[in-house]
């Protein structure tokens, strides 16, 4: 079989999907089960080749039989379960594996992370973390824009976790689901059962993974309990992620809480530039497609140029372009591109230019605010005035209209979002003290907003 494949593929896709494919699992119920490396080679082989593998069927046994792919990793845990069922296997599994699926999803791993400039040292110190938890950073604090790769970075901890220690007992959930359990444990009657069954899931762990921990915001008394279990954890030496769309000094929380956030590491996933973008697509599509090659790098370049601020929507947009294509067997060219995304492209391209029209708004009204121009707001100078001017306009972007940091300095002389995030930050600070900047931010705020009405 494997030589007709080889005769039938060619060569080089064969190397890439069958070359390690020589080893029958088992035969069961008419069809042969082949062990493969990984999953990416069994997708690749089940979406791409099973109607040429049925068609040689015929040609190496009179028999009716199918092929079935299975993964390393699954063939262990089943050959194991086997032998354990026979009563080979001396091997005692823990109680909570017969009833408790993995509890994060398993696409997220370091292998398919696609790190570049503006990731890789989140990338580095979550892959630390994976391998010597509390010793690295308690708690590791993962903050960034929305659909940058957060949940994908601490997924991929808590599933190195599981691959390299079975037993270990890791829990992954969003704030907000924290709160709502929190919420049914302690709201309902006779429910002194179901807050002992609470307090003991979030105190019997060894990797507590939290997402979107600004969800909490405005929910004192589920703040108040993640404190306590937050205390809990660290004190016996159990390991903390938590995932935000902003620096813990930015959330409105109860300042013991982003106290606590800031013993341990923050890092910041930031906006990818177009080389990280390009390289994330690339990688993609080979889960999408036979041959990436088939894709031209100009028509990347196009969802990149169209889908900066989201690796979520960028991803989005190539599975939308590749499914058009495959379902209408149509080549993977830009016309095809504007065809299949034409309902998605004039939505951008409008937030786009309502974007700009906020950011012209914004440097009028602080220009006129402080008596500077727009062309010195734009520029270097370092002049006090200019410069205090210049980070309440960055304040005001980012805080009141979420543009993203680099996007901002794109559009004030071409700065480097750390420059924004600095800024930002600054005047963050300043306004929880200083009342003249508090009336100066209300008064600009509200101009602005009138004008854009």
């Amino acid at each position: 079989m494997l030589v007709l494949l080889k005769e039938q593929l060619g060569e080089e896709p064969f190397e890439n999907s069958f070359s390690k494919c020589l080893e029958v699992f088992k035969f069961e119920n008419s069809y042969i089960y082949v062990k493969v490396p990984n999953s990416l080679i069994k997708y690749k082989i089940e979406r791409f080749y099973a109607e040429t593998i049925k068609d040689l069927t015929p040609m190496v046994t009179s028999y009716t039989i199918g092929f079935k792919f299975i993964d390393e990793k699954t063939a262990e845990a089943e050959a194991e379960t086997k032998a354990k069922n026979e009563g080979i296997s001396k091997i005692a599994q823990p109680d909570s594996l017969k009833s408790i699926k993995r509890p994060i999803s398993s696409i997220y791993s370091f292998e398919n992370f696609v790190a570049g400039e503006s990731n890789r040292y989140a990338y580095i110190t979550a892959m630390n973390v994976a391998k010597d938890g509390p010793r690295i950073a308690n708690p590791l604090y993962i903050f960034g824009d929305v659909g940058l790769g957060k949940t994908h970075l601490m997924s991929a901890i808590g599933n190195y976790v599981l691959d390299n220690n079975i037993n270990a007992k890791v829990i992954y959930i969003s704030s907000s689901k924290f709160a709502e359990e929190y919420f049914l444990a302690t709201s309902s009657k006779g429910s002194t059962e179901k807050i002992i069954n609470f307090y003991e899931k979030y105190r019997d762990i060894d990797y507590f993974l939290v997402d979107d921990i600004q969800l909490l915001e405005n929910k004192t008394a589920t703040q108040e309990e993640f404190f306590k279990v937050f205390d809990e954890l660290v004190a016996n030496n159990k390991q903390i992620i938590v995932t935000s769309d902003r620096p813990a000094s930015n959330l409105k929380i109860m300042a013991r809480l982003k106290s606590r956030f800031s013993w341990g590491i923050s890092v910041e996933i930031k906006q990818p530039n177009k080389e990280l973008q390009l390289s994330i697509l690339r990688r993609k599509l080979a889960f999408l497609i036979e041959d990436p090659s088939d894709v031209d790098d100009s028509v990347l370049e196009i969802i990149c140029d169209n889908f900066k601020n989201s690796i979520r929507d960028l991803e989005g947009a190539l599975r939308t372009f590749v499914n058009y294509c495959v379902c209408m067997n149509a080549p993977f060219n830009k016309e095809n591109l504007y065809i299949a995304l034409e309902k998605v492209f004039p939505s951008n391209k409008e937030q786009e230019d309502t974007t700009k029209q906020v950011i012209k708004l914004t440097k009028k009204a602080v220009s006129d605010y402080y008596k500077v121009s727009i062309e010195e707001l734009d520029s270097d100078t370092r002049k006090k005035n200019v410069v205090y001017a210049r980070q309440i306009l960055m304040y005001v972007l980012r805080n009141d209209y979420n543009i993203p940091l680099q996007e901002i300095g794109d559009n004030l002389g071409a700065r480097d979002h750390t420059t924004i995030g600095y800024g930002v930050d600054k005047v963050a600070a300043l306004l929880k003290t200083d009342e003249l900047i508090k009336a100066d931010y209300t008064v600009i705020s509200k101009k602005i907003k009138e004008t854009s009405e």
